[in-house]
Order: C-alpha cells, then sequence, then structure tokens
C-alpha cells in the first residue's frame, strides 16, 4: 500500500510535481549516487572548460620557459656536479673563496668552506677536518671553530650554482664532543 500523501488520500493516482530543475524525488535521492541532470548543460560550459584549459596551459608554458634555465646572479657556476665523488665531499674555488660542496648522505649541500682541509669520513658519516667533526648538516659536533654556514645552491643540467653573496646561519653547536675518526 502506497502512503498517503499531505491531503491524506492515496499517491497512487497522483502525477508527481517535479519542482525546481535537477530535482530529485524523494525516494530516489536516498538511493541516488550522482546528481541527475534533467537538461543539457548548454554550449557554455565547454566553450570555458577549453578556456579555462588554453588558460593553464599558457601559464604553464610561460613557467617553464622562464623556469628552465639556469639561475641568474648572484648564482655563480661552482663546478659540473659529476667531478664530485655522490659519496664524499669536495672544496671547489668560487670568485669570492671556496665552497664545500657535500653529496654524502644524498642530495647536494653547500657552505662556505672554512680555511682548514675537510674530508668526508664514511666510518663516522661527517666531515672532518684535523681537529674539527661537522655533521653533514653542517652543525659542529666536535672540536675547535664554529658550525658551516650554508650557501643557496641549485643543480642545473649538471652544474652547481652557488650563491656566495646570501650565506644561511649557522646551526648551534652540538652539544657532545665528537672526536674527528679518520683525520686522525
Amino acid at each position: 500500500m502506497n502512503p498517503p500523501d499531505d491531503t491524506g488520500g492515496d499517491t497512487r493516482d497522483q502525477k508527481p510535481d517535479f519542482g525546481p530543475r535537477g530535482y530529485v524525488p524523494p525516494q530516489a535521492a536516498k538511493r541516488a549516487r550522482k546528481i541527475v541532470l534533467r537538461e543539457p548543460m548548454g554550449l557554455g560550459w565547454p566553450i570555458a572548460a577549453v578556456v579555462a584549459g588554453t588558460i593553464l596551459a599558457g601559464l604553464g608554458l610561460v613557467y617553464f620557459l622562464t623556469q628552465a634555465g639556469p639561475p641568474g646572479a648572484p648564482y655563480e657556476r661552482v663546478a659540473n656536479i659529476l667531478t664530485i665523488d655522490p659519496r664524499g665531499a669536495a672544496v671547489m674555488p668560487a670568485s669570492t673563496g671556496q665552497v664545500l660542496v657535500v653529496r654524502a648522505g644524498g642530495g647536494v649541500r653547500s657552505y662556505l668552506a672554512p680555511s682548514n682541509a675537510i674530508t668526508y669520513c664514511p666510518e663516522s658519516k661527517a666531515l672532518e677536518s684535523a681537529d674539527t667533526v661537522w655533521s653533514l648538516e653542517g652543525r659542529k659536533l666536535g672540536g675547535s671553530g664554529a658550525s658551516l654556514r650554508p650557501l643557496p645552491s641549485r643543480v642545473h643540467d649538471g652544474s652547481l650554482y652557488v650563491n656566495l653573496q646570501q650565506p644561511g646561519q649557522a646551526l648551534a653547536p652540538a652539544a657532545g664532543q665528537q672526536l674527528p675518526v679518520c683525520s686522525n
């Protein structure tokens, strides 16, 4: 038996009132999994989608063309990244000093190189000089001196570019006193 309508009568013989466009009858709305459109959307919707897609493609092309080249000033080319051991570190000459480039531990990190010679020690997984130890992030772990100052760097087409004019802040030294393992 069909439930009575608001007037108390049987709803079997009445035509449903479909309400506004896109209306879904209450019983169907309970089971509905998607929106039911009762009319075509019109030509405006596909045109708007094509215009939006064209604008996004144009913006992407402009971004690609402006960002695809090597970085400009104040970045300067320091080295070919393939000349630096991927499991080590090297000091490279630059226009206003020297740059310590670390590839050990994944990625590429650049620091202002201190005056003493630095090498990567695989046993301690740290950077070491004769009397100082640093983590791969440049934090002083022990010895004399200070933490290393990071340099903004970018790799483009196999070349490493660094910004020597704006070195970052050095990390605070670690509390312990780690001794060099490989430099002794």
